[in-house]
C-alpha cells in the first residue's frame, strides 16, 4: 500500500474491462468451431487475457469476488471436451438470409473424438434467431456408443449479460437429444450453443 502511494503508476487502473453478452457467447462458440474445423492448420490458439481486460472472468478490486462472463462457457466446453481428433463433419443445413452476407447456414458444427476416453463431442450453434433446427448426426461408425449428455447455452435476450449479482447466461443440461439406430437427433433451439456428447458406457 505504501509503495503504491509513493508510486501510483504501479497500481493499474481498470481499463478495457469489456462486458460480454449472450450474443458474444454465440460468436465465441462459432469462432471455436472454426478453430476446431481447421485444427490441421491452426496449431495454437489462445486468449490474450484471462481476467478483467477483454476477458472471460471478471473480478472486483481488493480481494473481491469473481464471476464468469457469458463467453466463459464456450471456452470451458471446448477446453474440457475439445481434446482429441478433430473430425470434419459433412453438414447439410437450412439457410437463412442476412443483411450483409447473403444466405448462411442455420447450423455450424464441429466434432471431436477422444480415442482415449472413447467419447465423441459435437459442438453446434444454431444461428437462426427465430427457428429451432433438428441436428441429425450419423454415428454408426461408433458402435456401442450411448448418449451421455446435451448441454445448452441459451437466453431469450441476445443482450443478456452476467454480473456478480446475477448469472443470467449459464449452461443447462437438457433432454433434447436421442440416439436411435446409429443416429443422434438433437433439437437446437434458436440462437443456441450446444454440446452433445456420446461415448462408451
Amino acid at each position: 500500500e505504501e509503495l503504491t502511494e509513493k508510486h501510483p503508476w504501479q497500481q493499474a487502473p481498470p481499463l478495457l474491462e469489456d462486458i460480454y453478452n449472450f450474443e458474444d457467447a454465440l460468436l465465441t462458440g462459432l469462432m471455436l468451431i472454426v478453430l476446431l474445423k481447421n485444427a490441421d492448420r491452426v496449431k495454437v490458439a489462445c486468449l490474450a487475457q484471462l481476467i478483467n481486460v477483454i476477458a472471460p472472468i471478471m473480478t472486483e478490486r481488493n480481494g473481491g469476488d469473481a464471476w464468469r462472463q457469458t463467453i466463459f462457457y464456450p471456452f470451458m466446453h471446448a477446453s474440457r471436451y475439445g481434446r482429441g481428433i478433430s473430425l470434419m463433419p459433412v453438414l447439410h443445413s437450412p439457410l437463412h438470409e442476412t443483411s450483409k452476407h447473403g444466405a448462411v447456414t442455420d447450423v455450424e458444427a464441429a466434432a471431436v473424438y477422444d480415442d482415449e476416453k472413447e467419447e465423441l463431442t459435437i459442438f453446434a450453434v444454431n444461428r437462426n434467431l427465430e427457428e429451432e433446427v433438428t441436428l441429425r448426426t450419423d454415428i454408426r461408425s461408433f458402435e456401442g456408443y450411448t448418449l451421455k449428455e446435451h448441454w445448452v447455452l441459451e437466453h431469450e435476450d441476445l443482450k443478456a449479460e452476467n454480473s456478480l449479482e446475477c448469472e443470467k447466461v449459464r449452461p443447462i443440461r437438457v433432454n433434447r437429444s436421442r440416439l436411435e439406430d446409429g443416429y443422434v437427433e438433437s433439437g437446437l433451439r434458436a440462437a443456441s450453443w450446444n454440446v452433445i456428447r456420446v461415448g462408451m458406457e
